[in-house]
């Protein structure tokens, strides 16, 4: 049997060798092998033994055949293009090289079995089968080794070295390399030297060792040069391209890439010059010139089309996908990306497929599609691990790094970039390295640990300039900035980003460059530099469209729609964010889409469009939720928190909020977190619960201590100080006061520190407010107009209205109502030209209380309803339920109640919808009014009782006492006593346990409360004399009055105030005790209480100036010596006057020290116009009210308001008249009966010295007819004094204060054109005016001095018809046209000079004028008398032009003799009376107001100036 197999083996071998010879002999070669394979394999396994004969001759026979078979395949004509043709096709060459191996091995011809095995590792190393390649490599390795053939073991070792890099080895691959170098300068291989040496350079660019790198591809440049190898030093100049591109010298990397290409269209080498152009396109790319780089890389794919390069082609797609992206054509990168994954798959490049899976992934996160990014980069890092390609590794885990970042999973994005990280330690890539410390720098910004973000990106810096690489220096150096933003060091963030943009600059880098000022843009934002951020942002977007950056583009244009939004200009806004919006629909970015919608959102909610704000936030919503981006998603959240807060929709706005922290706090965001518990805060202080409201800011601002973000630590200080200001209406007031201080003070301190202008100002902004709501007026300012100013400078328009809405609130608090007007009047303007119509809301709203309190009703309703459609339009819940919440009391002032209650009633309609439960007990008490008004107490109580129990349920103590206070009134007007005084008493309970009352008295920290609780024991006192229970009521009326004089004290020098406080506050407890106490037989204790209410502000004035320490008080105690002021006077008698609304009271003070009462009745008749019996005062203050102007051809008229251009009908007066018609004698006739008949007969001196009530300022004594038709004037001298008080301060002050000597005398001063109460004005000449100076300062001798030094100021100019404010001369440019401050001598003025004057004499048309207050009469003259002037001639009204010039005249020759100013004023009225100037308006309208002066010309110097 064992013969019949041996002979069946010997007769199948001998077949299959003859089969074979005849196979070789007909060409077919490959037959010929693989049978001759076959018949070996039979031979070995076979039947026949090895050492027979037979088997020998057989294995000689295969193996000759074999050989001669593989030399006719390797001569055999077209194998050179069978060869390449083969190398297309991997599975292919595979198959061949295996062949080759086993013809090696049959042949026994080791050296070709060694480059057998070498090249089929090089192949498997082609298709990314390192592990196999290393296989073969080393087997290869091993053979030549074995034979000695140093030539072949350095190839092997290159090769090798070449595989380990791939693997990320790169120690290793040093090792193999530096081997491979050895051998090769040992044998003198100056080809395969340079071969290693350009193999080196890429594995030091690697490392990031540029140097070595330079010098190795140097080397290798060199040898090629010397032996003349074109294709090698093309190659040598491709390689040194990609070195000078990561050294940042991309004019370099060109110039060495054109030299490579010249060479290989020289040489015809397609394959090289594809490669090139390749390169030459990535450099491009690197520049941001997008176009020049598709040229190129396009060219690159064609030729690899044209020659059939499949993997070529894959790389060129490959190139042009990210390229693609770079210009926002997704849809091609897709596409091309695609078609490169394709090939590679087709061509079994598992290397390269990963590779495409890695450049899909930045894709699908441009596009926004998460998931699948997700999926493609997991596909490559599967592969990678799979071929053991650790650099390829830990490039995908950075990528799955930044997609997990996107997706806000903080904590899975840092595992991946610390795999990333640990692997490129590990293979020792230093570039790798650097770029992961640069990933999880941003990372953890993202995650607020700043610290560790910065010792990060240092790392990666610090790596950079050590190696040398450029552009990855300047990417870190732009990393950083955000970093120091965030960190509020905006110094250090500008001078990294600067030398980012420097950088980029130097080496070409258009599109870094375009990002660097994208970056500064933001950081010159933040200081508050809008120019400077407008002007880099608008560079950005030059470059971005110059080269094509579609991302960029729509970037620049999302970036400058909020700069114009602060800068006001919401039309290019709105263009911007489109813009950009439009690009990345048209690109298809859906993260970016998502972001402009975002951005856009609060584009709306600043011009009020709060449904256009939700629709476009929503839609942003939806992709963020879409493409899974929860840190997106959390963002959108939070913007439509805002809105719904906006809205006054606070329950939608919390459930929004809440899940943006949920999200938050899920991803780990704690700066996010921070932001959202801010403004959880906010909403909750929105809602009234402040105690919510503070814990919520604590915790933003835990938060923000904690990450060391500065900014935002800054903000939430400025918060917790809005919430503590709140908060110090309550309990421990002074506390929480200075809590807010202190917080706001330390949010300005960091902004200052930081640099952060805008945040600076809405520091200041903050600290404004709360300083007027400590009465600290001139800090507020100080504050206010310091944010101002910045707003200002920073071209923040929107900052500057607000600063100018906040300045409002303060002059109203002055009682500067026009200077309130003007401020809230240039707020409106810029929110009307800016198109912000939140703020024209917001300003309309504040316009409208101001006018009411300047009873313009109309305007006031004018404005007020162009709020509330404003609200309505714009979606405004909760502002329109305060608008229609303001115009109920306003409808409520003009009796409109049925209007009010319809608006009243709308607005708690709204504030029910919307859960503002403090906004629904507010309006519910103004509908109790409403309904008290109406007299429908049982439907008041029931509302009242509402706000009540609303205002304990949310713990508003404030609101709960003033309800208590408003039901005690009710149930006072109930006649239910009890119940009113019970009420009262909870209210006054109330108020004294709100806030630290130890130290209140003295610091006044909180004004609202104690006028609160004063007006609370108002309603007691009330109460009391309703139930004629005197004595408690005298109890609760003196704890009053010491209470507001507490309050005036602690207003120190803030004269302006304690005028509003008294006009406001203080007159009804005076005039009330004032009335009790002489009705109760003490007349002299009522005529103390009248001292306490008739200009005790212009007192306060004349005691500082006269250092006057004891005053009298609210205090019973201080009531003494008011009958001895009279005393001093000579020859005359005091009649002190207080008017009510039916009643007389007089008061008679005799030298002799006596004090006469009398108290009458007094009935008018009918108003002829209205039809009504007029109260006193009405009649009094209209009656004179429109005196004085004549014909103009008897008038030289002085009045300024009359002056060339302006009409005679001034806005606020009816036509003047002339003192000498029918209905003014009449009336001038009716008040003396009223005034002087009375007590007529106790009037006996020969001059009284009149003390009028506020309303009789307008009176013209003088001029008071009796029966006869006798004028007073022709039986008394007559003076007026403001009180006995400021004539008490006048007699006290000391005898050096005033100047003996001196006259300042101005006539006719030159003004010309000027600017006057926003209209362009000429102010005629006076030349009588300067007639009358002049014969006044010949008359005394007078030489001109310094007005506050002289003894005698006369001034004869134009003046003011409303408050005597007198034009002089403007210092300024020919050119200029002056406005009121550089022409107008105005009461501000004066009352900053120290006046040493005993007489001012203003010769001025309606000099005496000024707004009439409980104080007295508010005008020039007070302020002369304030400043320290001893008296004051004035005029009433206009004047005749040759009247003026005689009066004066007469009255300066009686005072030339040494007679009194009382008495030169008697002769001059009588002198005028009797030489022609008959008319009362002739000679009755001056006044003399002060003391009783006289003068010693004859110590005058003689010399006379005149101006």
């Amino acid at each position: 049997m064992k013969n019949t197999e041996e002979e069946f083996t010997t007769l199948a071998i001998k077949i299959g060798v003859t089969a074979a010879i005849f196979l070789l002999n007909t060409g077919l070669a490959l037959k010929a092998i693989e049978l001759c394979q076959e018949s070996l394999i039979l031979l070995n396994n076979g039947d026949l033994s090895a050492d027979s004969p037979v088997a020998k001759s057989f294995d000689e026979r295969i193996r000759t055949t074999v050989k001669r078979a593989w030399f006719t395949l390797c001569n055999s004509p077209g194998i050179e293009e069978y060869l390449e043709e083969l190398l297309l096709h991997p599975e292919e060459v595979k198959k061949f090289y295996e062949l080759a191996i086993n013809v090696m091995k049959i042949t026994k011809n080791r050296q070709k079995e060694a480059t057998s095995y070498a090249n089929m590792g090089v192949l498997f190393r082609s298709l990314g089968k390192y592990d196999k390649a290393r296989e073969y490599l080393e087997k290869a390795l091993a053979i030549q080794i074995e034979i000695g053939d140093r030539h072949g073991e350095a190839a092997v070792y290159g090769s090798l070295g070449i595989v380990f890099q791939s693997l990320g080895k790169y120690d290793k691959a040093r090792q193999y390399l530096k081997k491979a170098l050895a051998i090769q300068i040992e044998i003198g291989d100056r080809n395969g030297e340079a071969t290693v040496y350009g193999s080196l350079g890429p594995l030091y660019i690697s490392l990031g060792k540029y140097d070595k790198a330079q010098e190795y591809l140097e080397k290798a440049l060199a040898i090629k040069i010397e032996t003349g190898d074109k294709d090698g030093e093309a190659t040598s100049y491709t390689n040194l391209g990609p070195l000078f591109i990561s050294l940042g010298k991309n004019d370099k990397a060109r110039e060495y890439l054109e030299k490579a290409l010249a060479i290989q269209i020289e040489i015809g080498d397609r394959h090289g010059e594809a490669t090139v152009y390749g390169s030459l396109g990535t450099v491009f790319r690197s520049l941001g010139k997008y176009d020049k780089a598709r040229e190129y890389l396009e060219k690159a794919l064609a030729i690899q089309i044209e020659i059939g390069d499949r993997n070529g082609e894959a790389t060129s797609y490959g190139n042009l996908g990210p390229l693609f992206i770079s210009l926002g054509k997704y849809d091609k990168a897709q596409e091309y990306l695609e078609k490169a994954l394709a090939i590679i798959i087709e061509t079994g490049d598992r290397h390269g497929e990963a590779t495409s899976y890695t450049n899909l992934g930045p894709l699908f996160i441009s596009l926004g599609k998460y998931d699948k990014a997700r999926e493609y980069l997991e596909k490559a890092l599967a592969i990678q691990i799979e071929i053991g390609d650790r650099h390829g590794e830990a490039t995908v885990y950075g990528s799955l790094g930044t997609v997990f970042w996107s997706l806000g999973k903080y904590d899975k994005a840092r595992e991946y970039l610390e795999k990333a990280l640990a692997i490129q330690i590990e293979t020792g890539d230093r570039n790798g390295e650097a770029a992961s410390y640069g990933n999880l720098g941003p990372l953890y910004i993202s995650l607020s640990k700043y610290d560790k973000a910065q010792e990060y990106l240092e790392k990666a810096l610090a790596i950079q300039i050590e190696t040398g690489d450029k552009d990855g220096e300047a990417t870190s150096y732009t990393n950083l900035g955000p970093l120091f933003i965030s960190l509020g060091k905006y110094d250090k963030a500008r001078e990294y980003l600067e030398k980012a943009l420097a950088i980029q600059i130097e080496i070409g880098d258009r599109h870094g460059e375009a990002t660097s000022y994208t970056n500064l843009g933001p950081l010159f934002i933040s200081l508050g530099k809008y120019d400077k951020a407008r002007e880099y942002l608008e560079k950005a977007l030059a470059i971005q469209i110059e080269i094509g950056d579609r991302n960029g583009e729509a970037a620049s244009y999302g970036n400058l729609g909020p700069l114009f939004i602060s800068l006001g200009k919401y039309d290019k806004a709105q263009e911007y964010l489109e813009k950009a919006l439009a690009i990345q629909i048209e690109t298809g970015d859906k993260d970016g889409e998502a972001t402009s919608y975002t951005n856009l959102g609060p584009f709306f909610i600043s011009l009020g469009k709060y449904d256009k704000a939700r629709e476009y936030l929503e839609k942003a919503l939806a992709i963020q939720i879409e493409i899974g981006d929860r840190h997106g998603e959390a963002r959108v959240y939070g913007s439509l928190g805002t809105v719904f807060r906006s809205l006054g929709k606070y329950d939608k706005a919390r459930e929004y909020l809440e899940k943006a922290l949920a999200i938050q706090i899920e991803i780990g965001d704690r700066h996010g977190e921070a932001t959202v518990y801010g403004s959880l805060g906010t909403v909750f202080q929105s809602l009234g619960k402040n105690d919510k409201a503070r814990e919520y800011l604590e915790k933003a601002l835990a938060i923000q201590i904690e990450i060391g973000d500065r900014h935002g630590e800054a903000t939430v200080y400025g918060s917790l100080g809005t919430v503590f200001q709140s908060l110090g209406k309550y309990d421990k007031a002074q506390y929480k006061n200075d809590k807010a201080r202190e917080y706001l003070e330390k949010a300005l301190a960091i902004q200052i520190e930081i640099g952060d202008r805008n945040g600076e100002a809405a520091s200041y902004g903050n600290l404004g407010p709360l300083y007027i709501s400590l009465s600290k007026y001139d800090k507020a300012q100080e504050y206010l107009e310091k944010a101002l100013a910045i707003q200002i400078e920073i071209g923040n328009r929107n900052g500057e209205a607000t600063s100018y809405t906040n300045l409002g609130p303060l002059f109203i608090s002055l009682s500067k109502n026009d200077k309130a007007r003007e401020y809230l009047e240039k707020a409106l303007a810029i929110q009307i030209e800016i198109g912000d119509r939140n703020g024209e809301a917001a300003s309309y709203g504040n316009l409208g209380p101001l006018y009411i309190s300047l009873s313009k009703y109309d305007k006031a309703q004018e404005y007020l309803e162009k709020a509330l459609a404003i609200k309505i339009e714009t979606g405004d819940k909760d502002g329109e339920a305060t608008s229609y919440t303001n115009l109920g009391p306003l409808f409520t002032s003009l009796g409109k109640y049925d209007k009010a209650r319809e608006y009243l009633e709308k607005a708690l309609a709204i504030q029910i919808e919307i859960g503002d439960r403090h906004g629904e007990a507010r309006v519910y008490g103004s509908l109790g009014t409403v309904f008290r008004s109406l007299g429908k107490y049982d439907k008041a109580r029931e509302y009242l009782e509402k706000a009540l129990a609303i205002q304990i349920e949310i713990g508003d103590k404030d609101g709960e006492a003033t309800s208590y206070t408003n039901l005690g009134l009710l149930f006072m007007s109930l006649g239910n006593y009890d119940k009113a005084r019970e009420y009262l008493e909870k209210a006054l309970r109330i108020y004294r346990r709100i806030g630290d009352r130890k130290g209140e008295a003295d610091t006044f920290l909180n004004l609202a409360f104690f006028l609160c609780e004063f007006q609370c024991l108002l309603g007691l006192t009330e109460l009391k004399v309703s139930q004629f229970d005197l004595e408690e009521a005298f109890s609760f009326l003196f704890q009053t009055i010491q209470m507001f004089d507490t309050l005036r004290g602690s207003l120190e020098d803030n004269d302006q105030f304690k005028t509003s406080l008294l006009e406001k506050h203080g007159t009804f407890p005076y005039e009330l005790l004032s009335r009790l106490l002489s009705s109760m037989a003490k007349p002299q204790d009522a005529l103390y209480v009248e001292e306490l209410r008739r200009a005790r502000g212009l007192a306060d004035l004349m005691a500082a100036r006269y250092s006057v320490v004891e005053q009298i008080s609210g205090d019973p105690k201080s009531w003494h010596g008011i009958q001895n002021i009279v005393a001093k006077e000579t020859n005359c008698a005091c009649l002190y006057i207080s008017v009510g609304e039916k009643h007389m009271r007089y008061w008679i003070l005799k030298a002799t020290e006596a004090i006469l009462f009398s108290d009458e009745e007094v009935s008018l008749e009918k108003n002829v116009v209205t039809g009504l019996v007029p109260d006193l005062d009405e009649f009094f203050t209209q009656s004179f009210r429109g005196l004085g102007i004549l014909p103009e051809q008897d008038c030289e008229d002085r009045s300024l308001d009359d002056a060339e251009s302006v009409s005679l009908y001034h806005e606020n007066h009816p036509l003047l008249r002339d003192c000498d018609d029918k209905g003014v004698k009449t009336n001038l006739h009716l008040c003396y009966k009223i005034i002087i008949a009375p007590v007529a007969a106790l009037l006996k001196e020969p001059e009284i010295i009149i003390v009028p009530d506020s309303c009789m300022y307008q009176v013209p004594f003088a001029a008071l007819t009796d029966d006869g038709r006798n004028f007073v004037s022709d039986t008394f001298r007559l003076r007026i004094v403001p009180s006995l008080t400021t004539l008490k301060h006048i007699q006290d002050s000391p005898p050096y204060y005033h100047s003996q000597t001196g006259a300042l005398i101005v006539g006719d001063p030159r003004v010309g054109e000027v600017i006057y109460k926003g209209r362009r004005m000429n102010i005629t000449r006076l030349p009588c005016a300067r007639k009358e100076a002049e014969i006044i300062g010949r008359l005394l001798g007078a030489v001109l001095q310094a007005i506050h030094s002289v003894s005698l100021i006369h001034l004869a100019a134009h003046g003011d018809a409303e408050r005597g404010e007198i034009v002089l001369s403007p210092e300024c440019p020919a050119d200029y046209v002056p406005r009121e401050e550089a022409f107008l001598l105005t009461m501000e003025d004066i009352s900053r000079i120290k006046l040493r004057a005993k007489l001012v004499v203003l010769s001025c048309c309606h000099s005496a004028r000024g707004q009439i207050k409980a104080e007295g009469i508010i005008g020039i003259v007070r302020a002369f008398l304030g400043s320290g002037a001893r008296s004051v001639l004035a005029a009433r009204w206009a004047l005749d032009d040759t009247a003026t010039e005689k009066f004066m005249t007469c009255f300066y020759e009686h005072l030339f003799r040494g007679e009194s100013a009382s008495e030169s004023l008697h002769e001059a009225r009588k002198w005028m009376r009797n030489n022609g100037f008959v008319e009362i308006s002739k000679w009755a309208s001056f006044m003399l107001i002060g003391d009783n002066v006289t003068f010693d010309f004859a110590n005058w110097p003689v010399s006379a100036t005149t101006k």
